[in-house]
């Protein structure tokens, strides 16, 4: 029974190491948006958003670790990182955030450009995975 399990697990196919990479990469990226969220005051609503959106980054690297979704994660990067570009320069449909005022404070632009830099990295990131494994996008 033993040698039966060792031989499946040898014969397994092994996701490559870029994908644990990436994956981990996305789970830090996911443990710095709880840190914000813990840290940085929030409204209720936005508070429940940023929840929301980092169990759905953990969801994404977790997906990844497991050798699949690379194209949604390299999405929701993009997606996440033109909101995060848009909420620190105050672009008009992203000025409720934070009880309504017209952009971010100093001290939370940074925070918020360090945010898109980070998921700008990891979309790129994760396109030089796309492109390692030869699938074209569409079919990723």
């Amino acid at each position: 029974m033993a040698a039966a399990v060792l031989t499946a697990r040898l014969a397994a196919p092994r996701r490559p190491a870029a994908h644990h990479l990436l994956a981990g990469a996305a789970g830090l990226a996911a443990a710095g948006h709880l840190l914000v969220l813990a840290l940085l005051p929030h409204s209720l609503g936005w508070s429940l958003l940023l929840a929301a959106m980092t169990l759905w980054c953990i969801k994404c690297a977790w997906r990844v670790a497991r050798g699949c979704a690379v194209l949604e994660l390299q999405l929701m990067c993009a997606a996440m990182g033109a909101a995060h570009v848009a909420m620190a320069v105050g672009l008009p449909w992203f000025s409720g955030h934070h009880a309504g005022h017209a952009g971010h404070a100093a001290s939370h632009a940074g925070i918020m450009l360090l945010a898109a830099a980070i998921e700008f990295a990891l979309m790129f990131a994760s396109a030089l995975v796309l492109r390692k494994r030869g699938i074209p996008a569409a079919a990723a």
